[in-house]
């Protein structure tokens, strides 16, 4: 626990070049490494050799990644020259596409087969009449023929020839036209029907007697269909487990990986050096890590490279961590800077609870954090500020809008809403102070405190006469001992001309407590809200009372306070937020330090399944 970040640790790592590929590999996964590449030796290109092979890849990925197996992708374990393993990975890949074209080949003949039937099926389903004999159709000729046009529903035909005999069918997504005609007649329909993205289907020569007999045929040849591209998919996978292709795409996906995010390594004939920055400031799990991959390297810490700017690592124990959100809104804490993560952890739920105070709303807050912080940890900050609203709901005694449930510890809102108003300003004051005291630490740590007992500190003195005067008027003579003390150190601090430096230093003072004044009052719209919760809240009751049953008031009710739940929580979300960036970031924290970037993990990549591998053959006429 501190309020101090932590540089990143600088570490060297010397590898054996064989044992290069893996070791970076579980180094991104940890997320807890930096690359910065930083050697007096020659760079060169650890894989110069690379991008050839990959253009090879990508072309083989388009026209096959629809077949290829698509979990348990795992690069290989055993060491190699990332040569070697690209080789060895094309030439498993180059086998399996030989092997696997003929049935690849007969799998997109049948998925085409299979398209046009379930198109001709939808035509016999969706036809009226069950007395034509689609015999006639198929051995039309030799002066006429037939043809069957499918277009969107979508499309608008101006006019038919009347020399065509068509039955027209029309669905939801198509428009069927059964044609009949002269060759010539039904040629230049077909000219004119690729205008409006129409497509032709060949009637099989198999489809004979009437609607109902037709719809059986066509139904049985497409079940034959299904089942044949099941077992030649299954015949794919086999040849997949044959030639252990999920080794070699895990492989090549590693290799590609390693290009794009680590392409410039020193390295010699038997070696590699693997530098940069880790957040393991300890320098245990870093060594360990690499112990477990069996890696044939040696880590160790040197003092970072002259010149160098360490990231910065923010180390806050698990409970506050997701309040570090509100501190990356303004950057990273540089050295001499505050964390105040761990300080949030109790500002925040303060706030939010005091703007959103009630016992039920609290309560769905609570268990959406508890709920859905595995899958988004940054919700874990819903816990606290749930528990916060369910404490000041008891304080304000409002259950779900309802004030009839509990009675009031404090105050009910509606009823004294001056005192609601006024007393979040009494916490923007301390808030604002803790800002302040925050300032002098970071003073100390930048060699700068003799400025901030001279000057700065005197403006704490005045700031807390101005307040205490409200209370008492001999916290007038505060703010005189305050102004005599300022003035007096900035004569001190300066440098050239008194008078000048006096000038300049009156300036600031008055924009300094203009700000903090209005930062104080600021702090009244934490009150201003929770009245506004509370009027949300009684409007919802006087509307669920004026229901005529008990059914409309529960549809009041529920709908009422989920629209309180949405709406009021986006508001206070926000409100939290700009206080706690604009009100008490500002005293204190610059964001100045460096980001540290975790080395990106490799990632598997998505299935892009080309549309005829998926069936999906968009025909024209």
């Amino acid at each position: 626990m501190t309020l101090r970040p932590v540089p990143a640790r600088w570490f060297e790592i010397l590898i054996a070049r064989d044992d290069l590929l893996k070791t970076v590999d579980t180094l991104a996964r940890s997320g807890t490494v930096e690359l910065e590449t930083h050697s007096e030796m020659t760079k060169r290109a650890v894989m110069p050799d690379l991008r050839d092979q990959l253009e090879d890849y990508n072309r083989l990925m388009r026209r096959y990644e629809a077949y290829w197996p698509k979990q348990d992708l795992h690069p290989s374990d055993v060491p190699g020259q990332p040569t070697e393993r690209m080789d060895n990975a094309m030439e498993k890949l180059n086998a399996w596409k030989q092997a696997a074209d003929p049935v690849i080949n007969q799998i997109e003949t049948l998925l085409n087969d299979q398209i046009e039937l379930s198109l001709l099926l939808k035509l016999l389903t969706n036809m009226q009449s069950d007395v034509i004999d689609f015999s006639y159709f198929v051995n039309a000729g030799p002066v006429l023929t037939s043809q069957l046009f499918i277009l969107p529903a979508t499309a608008h035909i101006e006019h038919l020839p009347p020399s065509v005999l068509i039955i027209r069918v029309k669905t939801e997504q198509h428009i069927f036209l059964l044609s009949v005609g002269l060759k010539s007649d039904l040629e230049s329909l077909q000219h004119d029907l690729i205008a409006l993205k129409g497509r032709t289907v060949i009637l099989p020569k198999w489809l004979v007697g009437n609607r109902l007999e037709a719809h059986e045929q066509v139904q049985h040849r497409l079940n034959e269909i299904a089942q044949k591209i099941k077992q030649h998919r299954q015949r794919i996978d086999e040849l997949s487990e044959i030639h252990n292709l999920t080794r070699a795409l895990g492989d090549i996906q590693q290799l590609e990986w390693f290009l794009t995010h680590v392409s410039d390594l020193p390295v010699s004939e038997n070696f590699a050096w693997i530098t940069g920055w880790t957040n393991d400031v300890n320098g245990t799990d870093l060594s360990q890590m690499l112990e477990k991959t069996a890696a044939r390297a040696v880590v160790h810490y040197p003092p970072p490279p002259i010149g160098s700017k360490s990231p910065m690592v923010m180390h806050n124990p698990g409970w506050s961590r997701p309040f570090e959100l509100f501190t990356r809104l303004l950057g990273t804490p540089a050295r001499d800077e505050m964390d105040p993560s761990i300080l949030l952890m109790i500002i925040v739920p303060l706030l939010f609870g005091y703007m959103f105070g009630d016992v039920g709303h609290g309560l769905v807050f609570f268990m959406a954090g508890i709920l859905l912080q595995k899958r988004w940890p940054l919700l874990k900050i819903l816990i606290s500020c749930g528990a916060a609203s369910m404490v000041f709901g008891f304080i304000f005694g409002s259950v779900f809008s309802s004030e009839q449930v509990i009675e009031p510890l404090w105050v009910n809102p509606i009823e004294q809403p001056l005192s609601v108003l006024f007393l979040p300003m009494i916490g923007g004051v301390v808030i604002l102070l803790l800002g302040l005291f925050l300032n002098s630490v970071q003073a100390y740590w930048r060699g700068e405190m003799k400025h901030w007992l001279l000057v700065d500190a005197a403006v704490i003195v005045m700031y807390l006469g101005i307040i205490g005067s409200f209370i008492h008027s001999w916290f007038v003579a505060a703010f005189i001992f305050g102004l005599c003390w300022y003035f007096a150190g900035s004569a001190v601090m300066a440098r050239g001309h008194i008078m000048q430096a006096l000038g300049t230093a009156l300036g600031q003072l008055m924009e300094n407590l203009l700000q903090l004044l209005i930062n104080t009052i600021s702090f009244i719209r934490v009150g201003a809200f929770a009245l506004a919760h509370a009027g949300l809240s009684l409007a919802v009751m006087v509307l669920a009372n004026t229901a005529d049953n008990y059914i409309w008031t529960g549809i009041v009710m529920v709908t009422g306070n989920i629209i309180i739940l949405v709406l009021e929580g986006m508001v206070v979300s926000i409100q939290t937020t700009r206080l706690v960036l604009f009100e008490f970031f500002i005293r204190f924290l610059r964001g100045t330090g460096r980001v540290f970037r975790p080395l990106t993990a490799p990632q598997t990549p998505k299935q892009h399944l080309s549309k005829n591998n998926q069936g999906e053959h968009h025909g024209h006429v």
